[in-house]
């Protein structure tokens, strides 16, 4: 039983947005330490083991909307390899893990902040995305408050300028990504009682709100460049050469493909956020 539910454990945590989650408190700590430290590792644990658990957490939450939907019907919990009961304890087991080594290092203000990320995601925005097709706005909150919870492990602040410019980032990234999933499986959310976009405006409209945002967020990583946030010169050239691509691509697909390649499309956006998170973190190493 043990290793069945171990088996199952990167999907039930969603390992590739909790691993992204706390790559971007990397990023934080990266951007406000003055030196690398290997005291650094232990917030980045705790902040991944609050995502995982915010994350198991949700997908108990949400369970019967899950086997209502193609896109999620085969995960843990409705597919029925999870119960919902043992999925809530390694929920909780996540959370207070996480929580409790940031009580034992003293780190105060992110416990806070983590906690706070806890009742703004699996509390407001789990209960919004019922009521609201803009839900993913004020969701988008919980995604980049690790960012200060990175930046105060590393005795940054919350006002720290390069903090806000990455939180900025992020944030404007999130939207597009979430509605493109929108735009795809529109009817799958619609069933299973959830407010779409599709129902506000018709599909061109969605597509232009959509390209807006993508061109927000690159515009915005441009934006990162310019305000020095890198200091070695071939970090710069990467982030302004991808963005070129980038934009180039969204711009095709989403104003003249007669059929939206969304895995490419999806896939481009994790990539394009990533080597921006990485680059961040390579030009601190490189200094």
């Amino acid at each position: 039983m043990i290793l069945r539910t171990t088996r199952i454990l990167p999907e039930l945590i969603r390992i590739n947005i909790t691993l992204s989650v706390t790559l971007s408190a990397c990023a934080a700590e990266f951007l406000v330490s003055e030196k690398i430290s290997i005291n650094l590792i232990f917030p980045l644990v705790a902040i991944f083991l609050i995502a995982c658990g915010a994350s198991v957490l949700n997908q108990f939450q949400e369970r019967k909307q899950d086997a209502m939907m193609n896109r999620t019907k085969d995960r843990p919990i409705p597919s029925g390899r999870l119960s919902p009961q043992k999925s809530l304890w390694i929920s909780i087991v996540l959370l207070v893990s996480g929580l409790g080594i940031l009580i034992t290092k003293h780190y105060w203000v992110c416990f806070i902040l983590g906690i706070i990320n806890i009742l703004w995601y699996n509390g407001l925005y789990t209960w919004l995305k019922r009521k609201s097709a803009f839900a993913v706005v004020p969701g988008a909150i919980s995604g980049i408050i690790p960012v200060f919870m990175g930046s105060t492990t590393a005795g940054g602040t919350l006002q720290n300028p390069p903090t806000l410019l990455l939180a900025l980032f992020l944030f404007i990234w999130q939207i597009p990504h979430f509605w493109l999933l929108m735009l795809k499986y529109g009817d799958e959310y619609r069933l299973a009682g959830f407010p779409v976009m599709t129902d506000i405006f018709n599909i061109n409209q969605f597509k232009n709100i959509i390209l807006a945002w993508m061109i927000g967020a690159t515009g915005t990583s441009l934006f990162l460049v310019s305000s020095g946030l890198w200091i070695l010169l071939w970090p710069k050239i990467i982030i302004i050469g991808l963005n070129i691509l980038i934009l180039g691509f969204f711009f095709q697909q989403l104003m003249f493909a007669s059929k939206l390649r969304y895995k490419i499309i999806a896939g481009s956006m994790n990539i394009f956020l990533l080597i921006v998170l990485i680059m961040i973190i390579l030009d601190k190493i490189f200094l």
